[in-house]
């Protein structure tokens, strides 16, 4: 092939050959290579930039993938913790169905709480943000479940509270001390009038005690009557709500005023042997929405089993009352 270059000369009207010098042919080449050479690198450096990674570029991802491990670490717990609350709310359906007799509070606010849960636990499947985004979701959800918990909470307390009420209203010890249930008693039911001697509806129990023993309260209340009655003596009433009333009669001394609030084991007066009555002691009736009751089934505070078995055994015991 030749390599000759031509020109045109227009004096002569032809074409005449041209010799290249080597340092021509030199710095042509020089050339091309330094523009491909430039190219080059220029592509090297635009693969390089996306291929190659810089330290402060490793040390990010370091990073990210630490937190990235981290909360997968949080992301266990938070299943694991619902699993707990899941047991919680189960007691908690128990003790207002069994303790407080009501319905359980039902949280209907989680609509999507499977979803998300079945989202968290596949957490090596899930785009980071989208990891982000479903545990601000749960959070906002859990944080709205408190609030609404904590109202059901209150509602809760107030019905506790009721029930405590409830509970300390209930005549539930005996109204004179008889811890070792020394003291003679005398039931309730059919007995033998001691004056008339004809048989006769006992609508108490009589404490047989010396004069001037201290009588109790047997549950919180009010004094609804402190004072003398025919036949009763010297005698206090006490209304307790919830339907209950406890009577205290034939006493020497009253040592409360109508109107006044008593707790259960507040000193109200003292044994004696006033209105119709045989001898010193205490005549104790509970009376239930306007009916009298037993009271030995309301001792349930103050006696053991023994003790309980042992009181109704001597309290249903035939003969004479005191009163």
């Amino acid at each position: 092939m030749d390599d000759n270059k031509y020109m045109f000369d227009p004096e002569n009207l032809k074409f005449e050959g041209q010799d290249q010098s080597f340092k021509k042919r030199f710095f042509r080449m020089f050339f091309g290579l330094l523009m491909s050479g430039i190219l080059i690198a220029f592509i090297l450096l635009l693969v390089s930039s996306y291929v190659i990674v810089s330290p402060s570029t490793r040390k990010k991802i370091r990073e990210n993938e630490k937190l990235k491990q981290e909360l997968r670490v949080l992301t266990k717990r938070f299943l694991q913790t619902e699993k707990v609350l899941e047991d919680i709310k189960k007691r908690d359906e128990n003790i207002y169905k069994v303790i407080m007799e009501t319905d359980p509070y039902t949280n209907e606010d989680v609509d999507d709480e499977d979803n998300l849960t079945k989202k968290l636990s596949n957490v090596h499947d899930v785009d980071d943000m989208e990891i982000a985004g479903l545990i601000n979701h749960q959070l906002d959800s859990l944080f709205n479940y408190i609030a609404k918990d904590e109202k059901a909470f209150n509602n809760f307390a107030k019905v506790v509270e009721t029930k405590e009420k409830m509970l300390a209203s209930i005549p539930s010890i005996q109204p004179v001390k008889n811890d070792d249930l020394e003291v003679i008693v005398y039931g309730f039911g059919k007995r033998i009038d001691p004056f008339y001697r004809t048989p006769a509806f006992h609508s108490g129990m009589d404490y047989s005690v010396t004069e001037g023993t201290k009588v109790y309260a047997t549950a919180d209340g009010k004094i609804q009557y402190a004072g003398n009655k025919r036949g009763e003596g010297k005698m206090i009433t006490i209304n307790h709500g919830y339907g209950f009333i406890t009577k205290y009669s034939h006493l020497s001394k009253v040592l409360v005023a109508r109107g006044k609030k008593v707790k259960r084991g507040d000193v109200i007066g003292l044994s004696g042997n006033t209105g119709k009555s045989m001898s010193p002691h205490l005549h104790y009736e509970v009376l239930l929405n306007d009916e009298a009751v037993n009271p030995v089934n309301f001792y349930f505070a103050d006696l053991d089993a023994n003790q309980y078995n042992t009181m109704i055994k001597r309290s249903s015991r035939g003969g004479l009352s005191l009163d």
